[in-house]
C-alpha cells in the first residue's frame, strides 16, 4: 500500500513536470501568471469593452499595426500624444468624425487613449466608433500617462 501510494505520488509530479513543461514550449501554452489587479482595473474602467495593456500598446506601436486615437480635447493633444496618433476629441465627435471615418475603417486596430486611469473619454469615444460600427477597437486606459511614464516618445503639435 505504501509502496503503491509512493508510486502514485511520483506519477503525479512527473505528469506535472511533463506538462509544465509542455506548455513552456509550445507557442500558444496557457500563462501561468496572470495580471489580475490589472485585468479587473481594466474592467471597472471601460465596463467590459476590450482593453489593452501596456506591454500589448508598445508592441502595437512597434509593429505598426494599430492606429492610435486620443481622445482628449485638441489642445492637450496638441502638448504630447502617441506619435502618429489622429486627434479625436470625444466632445467634438459629431465634427471631426467624419473627417476621420474613412482613415478609422481603413485601419486594421484601432486603440483610443485619453490622459490616464481617472480620464473616462477613451471609453466614451470607443463607445461611440462601436455605434458607428466601426470594429477592432480596443482601449489603453493608461493613456498618455502611462505611456510617458515608460519612457516612450512623445510628439507635440498636430
Amino acid at each position: 500500500m505504501k509502496r503503491s501510494l509512493l508510486q502514485s505520488i511520483g506519477i503525479i509530479i512527473i505528469s506535472g513536470a511533463l506538462g509544465l513543461a509542455v506548455n513552456a514550449f509550445r507557442a500558444e501554452g496557457i500563462p501561468l501568471t496572470e495580471r489580475w489587479q490589472e485585468k479587473v482595473l481594466n474592467e471597472q474602467l471601460t465596463g467590459g469593452l476590450p482593453a489593452v495593456s501596456l506591454k500589448e500598446v508598445k508592441e502595437a506601436y512597434r509593429s505598426g499595426d494599430a492606429l492610435f486615437v486620443d481622445a482628449r480635447d485638441r489642445e492637450f493633444f496638441e502638448q504630447g500624444h502617441i506619435p502618429g496618433a489622429v486627434s479625436l476629441p470625444v466632445r467634438d465627435f459629431d465634427s471631426v468624425f467624419p473627417r476621420r471615418e474613412e482613415q478609422l475603417r481603413a485601419a486594421p486596430r484601432v486603440i483610443t487613449y485619453c490622459d490616464g486611469a481617472s480620464c473616462e473619454m477613451s471609453v466614451e469615444l470607443t463607445e461611440k466608433l462601436l455605434f458607428a460600427g466601426l470594429e477592432y477597437i480596443e482601449i489603453f486606459t493608461g493613456g498618455i500617462q502611462q505611456w510617458k511614464a515608460a519612457g516612450q516618445p512623445v510628439e507635440q503639435g498636430h
